[in-house]
């Protein structure tokens, strides 16, 4: 990240900085160990909200309930965001997060659909699942003295092309391949910073237009799903979400919002289903 982009990608990057959007700093690193680590550790040193921390590669990357984040150096856009807690809608961070990534991909041309909460899908007819191309992690900070903050972390796949693609890897996949051409990772910086800045805007300001815009794309909506949760399974069908961006499952008992959890697909009678 720190040696590629074209100069008009950097601009691109830059403005975002000088101009409209809530970002006023970037670091760009060549490793790290947690681009989440890092913008939490500037926060407890007193970093103001608006700082951007990329970074080329990860040592110890990490997505939702501790799953490893798995990268190489040059093939994914990694990057997190520090924000203050919004007065209103702090449970719709995730989705926010989600919709700028769905715009920064579809700008560049990439089809996707959002699996709630916090991924990024490209469609697959074959398997009725789509592989995944982007993750999400929104972590909740309350250090003493300095108030709570918010660390938003993305991974985007750029350019994964020639990786082994049998086992785990074949439900992944990456800008590049889908778009069969060599993808800048800094015009796909540009293009998330200022789609996540007008959304997070949104958060306090239209809630109910951002989750009618996520039921949209969700491609959760409609499906069976098993969703796993600290208070046991949830089978049943995901009808929309709730004012707080919860997931509501039709199950045999009645209406649940689902607040947190692991969603499966689960296969139907027509054969699609499947985990994601």
């Amino acid at each position: 990240m720190p040696s590629d982009g074209s100069s008009q990608s950097r601009a691109r990057v830059g403005a975002q900085l000088a101009g409209p959007s809530i970002w006023s700093r970037l670091e760009v690193l060549e490793e790290t160990t947690s681009t989440n680590d890092v913008v939490a550790a500037h926060a407890r040193a007193g970093a103001a909200a608006g700082l951007v921390v990329v970074a080329d590669r990860q040592t110890a990357g990490r997505g939702r309930l501790g799953r490893v984040w798995e990268d190489r150096p040059g093939g994914s856009l990694l990057v997190s965001f520090l924000v203050g807690v919004p007065p209103r809608g702090q449970t719709l961070v995730p989705l926010a997060t989600g919709l700028a990534v769905s715009d920064a991909l579809r700008r560049a041309g990439v089809p996707v659909d959002l699996k709630w909460p916090n991924d990024a899908l490209v469609p697959d007819p074959a398997t009725g699942v789509g592989r995944k191309i982007a993750g999400v992690l929104v972590e909740r900070h309350d250090d003493p003295g300095i108030g709570p903050y918010l660390v938003i972390g993305v991974g985007i796949d750029v350019d994964w092309r020639g990786t082994d693609r049998s086992g785990e890897a074949a439900v992944w996949t990456s800008m590049a391949e889908e778009l069969d051409r060599d993808v800048d990772r800094w015009d796909v910086l540009a293009d998330l910073m200022r789609a996540l800045s007008a959304w997070l805007l949104d958060v306090p300001r239209d809630p109910t237009m951002l989750l009618a815009s996520y039921e949209a794309r969700c491609a959760t909506i409609g499906r069976d799903v098993e969703v796993a949760t600290p208070r046991g399974a949830v089978v049943g069908t995901a009808t929309g979400l709730d004012p707080a961006g919860g997931l509501v499952v039709t199950t045999p008992q009645g209406a649940v919002a689902v607040t947190s959890g692991d969603v499966a697909y689960v296969r139907s009678a027509e054969g699609e289903g499947g985990r994601g």
